[in-house]
């Protein structure tokens, strides 16, 4: 996942930082040894907690946007790797060609 470290966080991962627990994740490293498991585990159950708190709420637990194919492809591409990325890339292609395939036999 190296690197990917550059890719956005996620919706679920937006949601799960809450008020800036990613900022608290950049602090690990720097605390001492003994410190860095508990507080990670701490930090782990925040975002767990951000979760649970956000989908309770049956507005949110309900509510699902609506996309295509090609569209949630293209979202997860960022966080691939070069051989998931190759797949994802030919997928997407295949359907804008079987899209403009099928806009011709309307023709």
């Amino acid at each position: 996942m190296e690197e990917n470290a550059k890719a956005p966080l996620t919706a679920v991962d937006r949601i799960a930082d809450g008020k800036g627990l990613q900022m608290a994740k950049a602090a690990i490293p720097y605390l001492p040894a003994s410190m860095q498991k508990a507080f990670s585990v701490y930090i782990k159950m925040m975002e767990v907690s951000n979760l649970l708190s956000y989908y309770s709420n049956p507005v949110h637990a309900c509510s699902a946007p609506s996309a295509s194919p090609e569209e949630i492809l293209n979202d997860i591409l960022p966080y691939c790797n070069d051989a998931q990325r190759q797949s994802v890339d030919q997928a997407v292609n295949l359907m804008t060609t079987l899209k403009m395939y099928q806009e011709f036999q309307k023709m």
